[in-house]
């Protein structure tokens, strides 16, 4: 799934940049967000949403739902 995702934003593309900075630390130019393709349980489709800082080792991951309405 990692080998298919795609990039969303970079740097200070990133919405939460300044909270993933106070948290974690590092560059903003050095985290990226990223999204899985588009999956699917017991009927409700979803992505994967996540932060990554690969020279942190640092992440964080969140379930976006897809409306199906």
């Amino acid at each position: 799934m990692i080998s298919q995702s795609r990039v969303i934003a970079r740097g200070l593309g990133i919405r939460d940049v300044q909270r993933l900075l106070n948290s974690y630390g590092g560059t903003s130019g050095g985290w990226t967000k990223k999204s899985s393709p588009i999956r699917e349980t017991d009927g409700r489709r979803y992505e994967l949403h996540w932060y990554e800082h690969p020279r942190l080792g640092r992440f964080e991951v969140k379930v976006k739902w897809i409306d199906q309405s």
